[in-house]
């Protein structure tokens, strides 16, 4: 199971005002408002952990298939953030994932796995021209596709395989994982 997010850094500081009343509590538990408040840019740090909850959100959709909106559900935590790579876990109910994060002044892309060693089994894939990334990925004998609970999948038409994949796009920003 795999999940990824993309937050398109400008498009965000137009969107959302991080310190409006009442922004941080609706979305981050205790200890993620703390870690954003101590951080020496709030606002990076905000969308480190909002694409770490979104890219789990997506590996539980793809289990459970069901659309919720809980953003408390799922807990942060950042074990490790060299330069412009950060990596952690987020849990929820019982559950846990493992993260890897970019950040750049542009953008932050988090992708998801269910254990530590899937991360090294993801292919990566970060445009600002979306139509341009999936001509890309895909070899005309590959098509992308939704199943009827919105789970995105690459099929592959020589050997009727289907490939799970994880799509996020935001701002002028498209990140696509699959597995390699």
């Amino acid at each position: 199971m795999i999940g990824n997010d993309i937050i398109d850094l400008p498009a965000a500081a137009k969107e959302s005002r991080i310190d409006r009343k009442g922004f941080l509590e609706k979305l981050f538990l205790p200890e993620e408002i703390q870690s954003i408040q101590c951080a020496a840019d709030p606002m990076a740090a905000t969308w480190l952990l909002w694409s770490c909850k979104e890219a789990a959100y997506k590996i539980d959709h793809r289990y459970t298939k069901e659309r919720k909106y809980n953003p408390q559900y799922f807990a942060c935590t950042l074990l490790q953030q060299e330069g412009s790579i950060a990596s952690g876990t987020v849990t929820y109910g019982r559950q846990r994932c493992y993260f890897r994060s970019r950040i750049t002044e542009n953008y932050i892309h988090t992708y998801a796995a269910i254990t530590p060693a899937l991360l090294d089994e993801i292919s990566v894939a970060i445009s600002s021209s979306p139509d341009l990334l999936i001509q890309q990925l895909l070899p005309p004998d590959e098509f992308f596709y939704k199943d009827e609970a919105g789970i995105p999948y690459i099929h592959h038409r020589d050997n009727d395989q289907h490939t799970p994949v994880s799509l996020s796009h935001h701002g002028r920003y498209l990140g696509l994982v699959k597995m390699t």
